[in-house]
Parts: structure tokens; C-alpha cells; sequence
């Protein structure tokens, strides 16, 4: 079945198809190459400068693994096998440079994220060709990776496309492993050979708790240690600012089509935003930008990052938080407020929440209530029961922490600690529990 194989540093030998080489090969998958998982991530972690191309690579293998296991309860065709693992390969293929720090910009400017660009992607470029003449529908694909609604059998979708799917328990493993933090090690196997379909939908044989509780807390405790890392959030607000002063003027916002949006890569962004000559704009607001783009990579480059000057923790769902965390406008109100009470331009004010666009995982995302257990009956049965009434852990992680940081200059920092302090007083009594 499997024409070559390609080593891989989680999964030691990960075997491709025919089907596969042919869908690898194409330009749009190569250029994950050029995309880094974590962003700048490895500014504080050095190792982890891996690519969108081995998650990729790993997300297929995870999926065909799952696939595999649900054979046991479900007839699965060779076609349908085929296609999963081809979602979990083209799962990301929307992204852009930097992952999910452009993926702001693209959504505040062009209404995009990286899902709706991986749907174009799939039929309108090169792969649309590839995967035709391999005899599969690139709207099968598109359904399975970027549907939000399955159409067809449910377990399917959910394989690249639910609480614990392909992409989740890859990224854990993957990203822990090459930066070197150990809480994302969780038993990817075990959890896989738990999943069995009830109904329509996949579920986890309640044997496996164990393993399912550590793959709880690894999310929580990785999105804790690097994806909102205080220093790796720093410097992502650099280079989205950079971005942002510069989408239009390099064309981060303005490309026409497909290819012209795969055009673009970390390498192109990193080039673009580095040679900027200002003085080439005869535009003034056009020359502001490009310098203040400028200025801010070369912060970057020299690692001259922001300093948090105010942290709040908020454990509780509090719905003033969550719309602080979601409407862009709300903290640019807080940021103006705070600049305004500390004396400083407000350029140099950042408050910085967890959002979707901004990290590939935030705590918001997951209720560990909607993975669904079940367990075997004394007749042999599954049986759907809910995961609480067996794990204390899972009542515990139920709750999502809302981390709301203020990023400033160095020299600003006691002025923007205090009133960044006081502006935050104004949070309902239950938000100002901080853990």
C-alpha cells in the first residue's frame, strides 16, 4: 500500500501512497516547508523552528492511524481511508507566513482565515489537478478538513475535525517534542486504540480515561508554557504589528488569487520587512508605515521585545472577559485608557488576550464535556455515559483560564503597571478572582 517512507522524529517511519506522493509533491504542500508551526516561537524555545510540513506530515499518519482503529466497529472503504488521511495532509494548507500571527491580519483586513484559504487552495490550485488525476474530488477533501458540518458519516469528519482529533494529538507531541517541553508528551496510541463509534460519532472507551485526562492537561498546561508564553507572545506582537503596518504595502492582503497567496512564505515576509526603503514611498502615510514596519523588525530581529507590565488570570467564565478576549475594539479602548492614565503614546500599549487568529490553542477552545466516552456493557455494548461522572480532573478542567496581559516599553513599565492596574479594577467582582 505504501510506496515510500519518510523518517519522522515522533512516529520513526511514517509511510505515504502513490495517492499521497503525487498530493506531496505539488508546490502548495512543499511551501509548508516555509511556514513555521510555531510562529517565532523558537526565540524561546531554539528548537522549536519546525515546520507546518512535518505536522502535516504527522496529521496524515495520526489519521489513518484513527481511521484504522475505527475499522473495528465501522466499515471503513479504502477510498475513505485514503481520503482522511489526505484531509489530515491538507488540514493546513490555508495558512500563511508566520501561521497564525498573519492569520490576524488576513482576518482583520480580508474577512479570511486560514480554513476558508485552505478550501480555495484545495480547489483552485495545482492540488485540484493532482488530486483529480488520482480519481478524488477536491470538495470531498475540502468537506472532510474545513466543513463544519459533516456531511455523510459523522466519525469521518470528526476524525480531523473534533476534541481530540489528527491535528490535536499531533501538535501536543510534535510541538513538545522539538521545544523541548515535556508536558505535551501524551499516548497518542492509547487514545487511538480507545476510539470506537457510537451512533455516528467517535468516542473514547472510558479504559483509557487516563490517557485522555493527560491529554487534557497537556493542552492546558502547553498552551500555558508556550503558545502564551510571556516572551513568545512578545515577540508575536512585534511581527503582527510589522505585518500589520506593512499588509498592504508587501501584499499581505492584497493578493488577486490562489497563486499569488501561495507566493508567500516566512522567508518572503522576514525579506519583504527587512529591505524596506521608506524613502521609495512618496506617499507620506505610506513612508510612516514602512518605517514604523521597519523599526518594528528590526526590534524583533534584535529580540528587543515588549515587557508585560500587568498579568491578570481570570478563572471563571465571565461574559465581560470573554468579550474583551473576542471584540478588537473593546481592548483598544483599554489600551487608550491606559495610555492616557500612564502619560504614553498609546503605540507603545498593548493588551494582549488569547484568541483563536492569535494562537493554535487557547483554553476557550475545548470543554472537555464534549468528548464523548462511553463504556462496555456487561452484554458487550458501548454505552455513551458522561465523562464526569467518572473523572474528578475533567470537573476540574471544565473551567477555562482567561490570561488578559499588558505589554509595554521597558522604560514604561511601573507607569503602565499601575494604571493598567487601575483600569482593570472596573472587571465584575467574580472576574477579579486571580489565581
Amino acid at each position: 500500500m505504501f510506496v515510500k517512507h519518510v523518517r519522522d522524529p515522533i512516529y520513526g517511519y511514517v509511510g505515504m501512497t502513490d495517492v499521497e506522493k503525487r498530493v506531496i509533491d505539488t508546490w502548495p504542500v512543499q511551501r509548508l516547508r516555509g511556514i513555521k508551526q510555531l510562529s517565532v516561537a523558537s526565540i524561546t524555545y531554539p528548537g522549536g523552528d519546525h515546520t507546518r510540513f512535518s505536522h502535516a506530515l504527522g496529521a496524515m499518519h495520526v489519521a489513518g492511524q484513527i481511521a484504522d482503529s475505527l475499522r473495528s466497529s465501522v466499515e471503513i472503504s479504502n477510498d475513505g481511508w485514503q481520503l482522511v488521511r489526505l484531509a489530515g495532509l491538507l488540514h493546513d494548507i490555508g495558512h500563511g507566513p508566520f501561521s497564525h500571527s498573519y492569520e490576524e491580519v488576513l482576518v482583520k483586513y480580508r474577512g479570511l482565515n486560514h480554513e476558508q484559504m485552505g478550501k480555495e487552495v484545495v480547489e483552485k490550485s495545482e492540488l485540484a489537478d493532482a488530486l483529480k488525476g488520482c480519481g478524488f474530488e477536491p470538495k470531498d477533501i475540502t468537506e472532510l478538513a474545513f466543513g463544519k458540518e459533516a456531511k455523510g458519516e459523522r466519525y469521518l469528519h470528526q476524525i480531523t475535525a473534533s476534541q481530540v482529533d489528527a491535528d490535536k494529538l499531533d501538535f501536543l507531541v510534535r510541538d513538545s517534542y522539538f521545544t523541548g517541553v515535556e508536558y505535551g508528551r501524551i499516548d497518542i496510541s492509547r487514545l487511538v486504540q480507545a476510539m470506537g463509534v457510537c451512533g455516528e460519532d467517535i468516542a473514547i472507551d472510558l479504559k483509557a480515561l487516563y490517557a485522555l485526562e493527560a491529554f487534557m492537561i497537556a493542552r492546558y498546561e502547553m498552551f500555558l508554557a508556550v503558545y502564551y508564553h510571556h516572551a513568545v507572545r512578545a515577540a508575536e506582537i512585534l511581527l503582527h504589528k510589522a505585518m500589520d503596518y506593512a499588509h498592504e504595502l508587501i501584499g499581505l492582503t492584497t493578493f488577486r488569487d490562489v497563486d499569488e497567496f501561495l507566493r508567500m512564505d516566512d522567508a518572503y515576509v522576514t525579506t519583504k520587512l527587512r529591505e524596506f526603503d521608506p524613502k521609495e514611498f512618496e506617499d507620506p502615510e505610506k513612508r510612516k508605515l514602512a518605517e514604523l514596519a521597519k523599526a518594528t523588525m528590526a526590534r524583533l530581529d534584535c529580540r528587543n521585545l515588549l515587557k508585560t507590565a500587568y498579568q491578570r488570570n481570570v478563572h471563571i467564565r465571565d461574559p465581560y472577559v470573554a468579550r474583551l478576549l473576542s471584540d478588537e475594539a473593546v481592548r483598544r479602548q483599554k489600551e487608550l485608557e491606559i495610555a492616557k492614565r500612564a502619560g504614553v503614546d498609546p503605540e507603545h500599549v498593548v493588551v494582549d488576550v488569547p484568541t483563536l487568529d492569535s494562537i493554535p490553542y487557547y483554553p476557550r477552545e475545548i470543554d472537555p464535556m464534549e468528548v464523548p466516552v462511553y463504556r462496555v456493557t456487561s452484554e458487550g455494548k458501548r454505552k455513551l455515559v458522561q465523562l464526569s461522572d467518572y473523572s474528578r480532573l475533567i470537573n476540574v478542567l471544565k473551567g477555562y483560564i482567561d490570561i488578559i496581559r499588558v505589554y509595554t516599553l521597558p522604560e514604561h513599565r511601573a507607569k503602565i503597571e499601575r494604571a493598567a492596574a487601575d483600569v482593570f479594577k472596573t472587571l465584575p467582582f467574580a472576574a477579579q478572582i486571580s489565581m
